[in-house]
């Protein structure tokens, strides 16, 4: 006569495709405990299941295990495709069989305890002042991190999976009377209609979420910050963690989200506002010096002043190349260098960084590859990108900067002004979840542009803006038009 347990391994067996970590151990005749191993809790597994179930059970029912099991999480095991779902994530089946060993009952146990990490130091939002935890890879550590900063009833956990392969678990925060149910209806209809074989990063959520997919600038905002995240909370949006990932996905997120820094507040609204004034000049500097430089030389010799044009002269007159050659070669040998400093290990990285500018500006001067003054545009051009908070934004301004040099070399200044007219209605055009992406600048409020973008004093009062209240943004006619079709353009 064939066992419980070896019913349920060949069962298992075939639905996990021989999987070796699979595990069913055989408590008696009648009774069996499945699980797999290296995602569960191995001293739960023996103190709170085995050995409760090895001694002391004078009664053997289904019941009668549930109410012996000192386990905090028990289920009822129903269906099979549900119960080897909870066995991948590190549940363990108690299955029990009848007299006759045809009638299989069981108990799904959460012990749990997959490979994760403890709340580190933050490494790629670095702060001076404030917390510098950051979230993990667990969606339930970042859970208990999260209501650790927010201890409110109103802040609402809503679970869900994604994923026909992966099985990702999401949860989507908000404060529940904070939050606009608008807002909140339209992102429960877009995680609804994502269907994928399968989710890993909240990078790729942000693509599947967000209005326009095919625009260059990130529409929402990625964070490893806890305390980002609650000032997202507060401010009325809604964050999103995807299950193995330590960012944290928050929308709807503005223009001007992405030069802003939490560590803007921690200063004092004088400090922030400083910082924040002094990135939008770094984003200035960043977009236009090359290009300037270009158009200047090519087309517009008369606006550079008496004083820098002999030294300019004297600097260009060993380079073979044209202006336009010579700036997009070097903006692209910044790139090398950036490039390879990130994808080696920190250390060498740093090195490599610092050594491989130095050497090659040096070398590329004095073998009339390039002009000293050129090279000083540049590396401002390249610090000024680095300014900018949001790691996504900075990719996507150092990438403009090419088509606005290639402009400036066909058309001077006037091509400059063209793309800049070109990128900025796309702007206007862009929503986050349905938000205008460019507020308060537009629909213009001066209230909202004075209080919460220049970080005045009244604005540490109050943490929600006009931006994520339904009446606020002038919203409603934006977003009538913007529907969860709209992501699927």
């Amino acid at each position: 006569m064939t066992t419980l347990a070896a019913k349920i391994r060949t069962e298992l067996s075939t639905m996990l495709n021989n999987s070796a970590d699979c595990v069913t151990r055989e408590l008696g005749p009648r009774l069996a405990v499945s699980y797999i191993s290296g995602v569960i809790d191995t001293s739960k597994l023996q103190e709170s299941i085995l050995e409760p179930l090895a001694y002391g059970m004078e009664e053997l029912t289904i019941t009668a295990i549930q109410d012996h099991l000192p386990i905090g999480e028990i289920e009822a095991a129903h269906d099979m495709d549900d119960i080897v779902v909870r066995l991948l994530r590190g549940w363990v089946w108690v299955a029990l069989s009848d007299e006759t060993g045809t009638m299989i009952e069981g108990l799904l146990c959460n012990a749990s305890n997959p490979p994760s990490r403890k709340p580190g130091v933050s490494l790629v939002e670095t702060h001076v002042l404030g917390p510098s935890i950051s979230f993990t890879e667990s969606i339930s550590v970042n859970t208990g991190l999260l209501r650790s900063y927010i201890t409110n009833p109103n802040l609402t956990n809503e679970e869900l999976e994604i994923g026909e392969k992966t099985r990702t678990r999401l949860s989507l925060f908000y404060l529940k009377d904070t939050v606009d149910g608008e807002h909140l209806d339209r992102i429960r209809e877009r995680l609804s209609h994502i269907h994928v074989d399968g989710l890993y990063s909240s990078a790729i959520l942000l693509s599947m979420l967000q209005d326009n997919r095919y625009t260059l600038f990130p529409l929402m905002t990625l964070s490893e910050k806890p305390d980002r995240a609650v000032q997202a909370l507060l401010e009325g949006k809604t964050i999103i963690f995807v299950d193995g990932d330590s960012q944290v996905l928050i929308c709807p997120s503005t223009f001007a989200d992405m030069f802003f820094s939490v560590e803007d507040r921690y200063s004092g609204w004088g400090i922030g506002l400083f910082l924040r004034l002094l990135r939008l000049f770094a984003l200035f500097i960043s977009l236009f010096f090359t290009p300037f430089y270009v158009a200047a030389l090519t087309f517009h010799y008369e606006v550079i002043p008496t004083q820098l044009l002999l030294p300019l002269i004297e600097s260009r007159s060993k380079v073979p190349f044209p202006p336009f050659l010579e700036a997009l070669l070097l903006e692209i040998i910044m790139e090398l260098v950036r490039e390879a400093g990130v994808r080696l290990p920190t250390k060498v990285g740093q090195t490599m960084g610092i050594v491989g500018g130095i050497v090659i500006g040096q070398a590329a001067v004095q073998a009339g590859f390039t002009s000293n003054i050129l090279i000083m545009i540049v590396a401002l051009a390249a610090l000024g990108s680095f300014t900018v908070p949001n790691y996504l934004m900075s990719s996507s301004i150092r990438l403009i900067r090419f088509p606005l040099i290639i402009m400036a070399s066909l058309w001077g200044f006037l091509g400059i002004v063209v793309l800049l007219v070109a990128f900025t209605i796309h702007l206007f055009k862009l929503t986050s979840v349905g938000r205008p992406y460019l507020f308060p600048m537009y629909p213009f409020r001066v209230k909202e542009l004075i209080n919460d973008l220049l970080l005045t004093p009244k604005s540490y009062h109050t943490a929600q803006t006009m931006y994520t209240k339904n009446e606020g943004a002038g919203s409603s006619a934006i977003s009538s038009s913007t529907s969860s079709s709209d992501i699927d353009d």
